[in-house]
């Protein structure tokens, strides 16, 4: 409607515009190059307007005849790129269905009609190596790092590359440079952790970790978890060279992050310990015991105090079971305790429902202990047996130390940070202990041997026989007969030497 209405206004005014003219009264008279001229204004004003506009048309013409050539050549090249669009399509569509030899073909008719496109370097290169020509797969993502665009998926090829080939020092370059940047891209995070574990670099690894969390490549709780491990695991190669000072400001940094994690507590307490601070080991033992028990703690707790009274050793184990009393470590901490005490029947209710479950040699040892207190060395040998044969304690660190090699710390540095745990589960589980009734016979302190009967002697002369007063001897039991039973009585607790060389066979069998 607007058109329509333009359209109508410019013939009106063009309209009034010859009339006015038309209607002019005057004449212009002029002379140019020899000649004269004389006619209406009117007509000499519209003669000039007109040649005016063909002078613009005949400009306008000349113009698209000159750029004809240009547009040729630009038809001709869109032309081109649909080709090459096209082919690339394909291209992709071919290596991702597997066909090497269409992809490889597209590939070529993509570069010639589309030129340095940088998609086209990456069909070429993932052509190539779908073919197998790792070579020239090679050439192609090197040529891609040239253009920025183009960059990262080239250090990507050449990542993948090389820990094809297992050269993981050009892999961790290839992967750092890839992180550098784009900090936010997960394969790149993911490649730079596990490589910084793989040869030991703790702090390059936290660096990345803090670099990962900030772009929200992983949960705040898994980074605290992740980052403690490494401190820990930094602190610990410290303490090893003799830097106890750096020790100690590493692990305190990894409790704050982590108060629970148990090699950072051991060392810390350690540390502490061998610096007389004694009630602040304690402390960091107790706050990581009530919130995971490990049996490291046990062990390292007990040394905190050995150069106090049985007393007061026990107090202060029975105190640190206090803090999470329904946990296995807790049953250990109270048998060990009364074993200090001298109560050993105590200690043996303690370890019983332990020993009843799946126990380990820690168990059988405690008992043992407990066993030969109350009865001697004999008594406790049964059980001595049973803790060389029982399986250790499958935890790291359950004899007390954390010393790991750089592939054991990895492991547990990789297993915290997404598990929350020191190590996998086993694969088995421990076996069965023993029944309830079969520690009862073998703690059970063994009957006195029977007094042996008097003899009946028979003095016989050559001419009378003359018989020595005596009690009267059993008579002989008949042959085929079974021996009459002892009369029952006594203590039921009570077994004799023969029950108990029984149940050890049995354990012996079963350990």
């Amino acid at each position: 409607m607007i058109r329509i209405l333009i359209f109508l206004l410019t013939i009106v005014l063009f309209a009034g515009s010859i009339t006015y003219f038309a209607s002019l009264d005057s004449r212009i008279v002029g002379e140019a190059f020899g000649y004269k001229f004389d006619g209406p204004s009117g007509l000499i004003v519209g003669a000039l307007f007109a040649a005016f506009l063909l002078v613009i048309y005949i400009t306008h013409k000349l113009k698209d005849i000159m750029a004809l050539p240009g547009k040729i050549k630009a038809r001709d090249k869109e032309v081109r790129r649909g080709r090459g669009i096209a082919a690339l399509t394909r291209g992709l569509e071919a290596v991702a269905v597997g066909d090497a030899a269409d992809a490889a073909h597209h590939a070529k008719v993509a570069q010639r009609h589309l030129d340095d496109l940088a998609l086209t370097r990456l069909l070429g290169a993932q052509a190539a190596h779908l073919s197998g020509d790792e070579t020239a797969a090679r050439q192609a993502y090197t040529a891609m790092l040239e253009a920025p665009e183009t960059e990262f998926l080239g250090l990507k090829g050449l990542y993948l590359q090389a820990m094809a080939k297992g050269d993981l020092a050009a892999a961790r370059e290839h992967a750092e440079r890839a992180f550098g940047l784009r900090s936010n891209a997960r394969w790149a995070f993911d490649s730079v952790i596990e490589l910084g574990l793989e040869r030991g670099a703790w702090g390059e690894t936290r660096d990345a970790i803090a670099r990962g969390r900030r772009n929200n490549l992983i949960a705040a709780d898994k980074a605290d978890r992740a980052t403690a491990a490494l401190l820990t695991a930094d602190a610990y190669a410290a303490f090893l060279g003799d830097d106890k000072k750096t020790a100690l400001t590493d692990v305190e940094a990894a409790l704050k992050l982590a108060p629970s994690f148990a090699p950072a507590a051991v060392l810390a307490a350690r540390l502490y310990g061998d610096a007389g601070k004694t009630g602040k080991a304690a402390k960091i033992i107790e706050l990581a015991f009530t919130a995971q028990a490990h049996p490291a703690y046990v062990q390292i707790y007990d040394k905190l105090y050995a150069d106090e009274s049985a007393e007061k050793r026990a107090e202060h184990l029975r105190k640190l079971a206090a803090k999470n009393p329904s946990c296995r470590e807790a049953k250990l901490l109270e048998a060990r305790a009364d074993t200090l005490l001298g109560e050993w029947t105590s200690a043996i209710k303690a370890l019983e429902p332990l020993l009843t479950g799946a126990p380990t040699a820690l168990e059988y040892s405690l008992m043992a202990s407990a066993v030969a207190g109350l009865g001697g060395e004999d008594e406790a040998r049964i059980w001595l047996e049973r803790a060389a044969a029982a399986p250790r304690d499958p935890r790291p660190g359950a004899e007390g130390e954390f010393h790991f090699t750089r592939e054991g710390w990895a492991r547990l540095v990789r297993d915290y940070m997404d598990f929350a745990r020191l190590a996998p589960p086993p694969l088995e589980d421990i076996a069965a202990g023993v029944s309830a009734e079969e520690i009862r016979l073998l703690t059970a302190p063994k009957a006195p041997a029977p007094a042996a009967p008097p003899d009946a002697t028979s003095v016989q002369g050559d001419d009378e026989g003359v018989a020595q007063e005596g009690p009267p001897s059993e008579p002989a039991t008949p042959a085929g007969e079974p021996a009459p039973e002892p009369p029952q009585g006594g203590d039921d607790l009570m077994v004799d030497d023969e029950d108990v060389e029984r149940i050890a066979a049995e354990a012996r069998k079963v350990s």
